[in-house]
């Protein structure tokens, strides 16, 4: 076995080389767009924001609080919540704000997921442009007109800024780790909207034209997937083209969401976001060609330790590719950070990038296989088990 790996380690190791360079290059794409985007819109146009929840109690409370003290003019702002088939007091508490100072109206959902939930809405929704985010997710009081400010002519779907918890909470290393990976993913976000193709967005914070929606068919045709509200959404407009997609950089526009409860539900919300990467083939080649990318040097740098010691790889060249990958995703973190002025999450830089590469690989392993848990419903293949591909 040694022997074969050695007879094979200077092929190998230009092909890890090649990839790392690759991986390494696209996190510098991504570097040079982050760069502040300026609001272009005029007016106040009617907005809608929509919002599926499914037990939320303990959380819904302080999203109504925010988006009842919104300083969006009242006469063209409507808050609508469907709930997804709760089984808690979600829409007890939904209904106890009826009445107040917010336009508000809860619908029953059908139970049928998150998509189904939000097209709901949508289908009631009054306004030109649909503000969404979650039912656990706390909003400024400027955050509707920070992301309604965003629509220029020429904008047809904005994505917003997520953080996990505010700066200064971190709670230990767990939580300090999965804020840390939000935050880059969010700066490669912002990265690839810099740079006039924007990747990823996060249904914790997006907004778009209600046109734009109609006009690729809402998600119907990704209805089937688990998730993907989001990133799927951008890809089926971004690939209908007609306008621009932008990234609302203010600060009154951020979103806070809490973390995952645990580790292994962290790894299924991870699990859950990878499982949409074979879909990117179809709308996207080259982000999927990116990600392939991603997944590949990752999984090479997990498999190091064990292919140093059977002699595959030389310590050498271990060293030059892991020094490459920290280098590169250290520059766009400490951007990223100080961009999002979210400094206080240097410090789980160092056990962020070890850690990365083997939490990726089985979050991405996992997610091929949509084989993930979401809020108690159990998924294979990226469907809710007991439907029918397609429902």
């Amino acid at each position: 076995m040694e022997t074969f790996l050695s007879d094979w380690q200077p092929d190998f190791q230009a092909l890890l080389v090649l990839v790392t360079s690759a991986y390494i290059l696209g996190l510098c794409w991504f570097w040079r767009g982050i760069t502040p985007q300026p609001a272009t819109g005029q007016g106040t146009p009617q907005v809608s924001v929509v919002v599926a929840v499914r037990d939320e109690e303990s959380r819904v409370d302080t999203l109504l609080q925010g988006l009842a003290a919104q300083t969006y003019p009242a006469q063209c702002l409507e808050v609508i919540v469907v709930d997804d088939g709760s089984a808690d007091d979600t829409a007890a508490r939904v209904l106890a704000s009826i009445g107040g100072p917010l336009r508000l109206r809860l619908l029953r959902g059908t139970g049928l997921g998150k998509k189904a939930a939000l097209s709901q809405g949508i289908a009631a929704a009054r306004g030109q442009i649909i503000l969404t985010t979650d039912g656990d997710c706390q909003v400024s009081c400027a955050w509707v007109a920070g992301m309604a400010a965003q629509f220029g002519t020429e904008v047809q779907m904005v994505v917003g800024f997520s953080q996990i918890g505010r700066s200064g909470e971190a709670k230990g290393l767990r939580w300090g780790l999965e804020a840390i990976d939000f935050l880059n993913l969010m700066g490669a976000a912002l990265g690839s909207a810099g740079q006039g193709c924007a990747l990823a967005a996060s249904g914790q914070n997006l907004a778009f034209r209600r046109e734009a929606f109609t006009q690729v068919g809402g998600y119907g045709s990704v209805q089937h997937r688990a998730s993907g509200d989001d990133v799927l959404l951008l890809q089926l407009i971004r690939r209908h083209g007609g306008g621009r997609i932008a990234f609302a950089t203010s600060p009154d526009t951020f979103v806070v969401h809490p973390a995952a409860a645990s580790w292994s539900a962290l790894l299924g919300q991870r699990a859950r976001w990878a499982s949409n990467a074979p879909y990117q083939l179809l709308l996207n080649p080259v982000f999927f060609a990116y990600i392939g990318v991603a997944f590949s040097v990752n999984l090479l740098l997990a498999l190091t330790p064990l292919l140093v010691l059977t002699g595959g790889l030389s310590p050498r060249g271990a060293g030059v590719v892991w020094g490459g990958k920290v280098l590169a995703e250290g520059m766009l973190c400490w951007r990223a950070t100080g961009f999002f002025n979210r400094r206080d999450l240097r410090r789980f830089f160092p056990w962020w990038t070890l850690v990365q590469p083997f939490f990726l690989v089985l979050a991405g392993l996992l997610g091929s296989l949509g084989l993930f848990t979401w809020k108690g419903r159990k998924h294979l293949w990226g469907r809710r088990r007991g439907t029918a591909p397609g429902s």
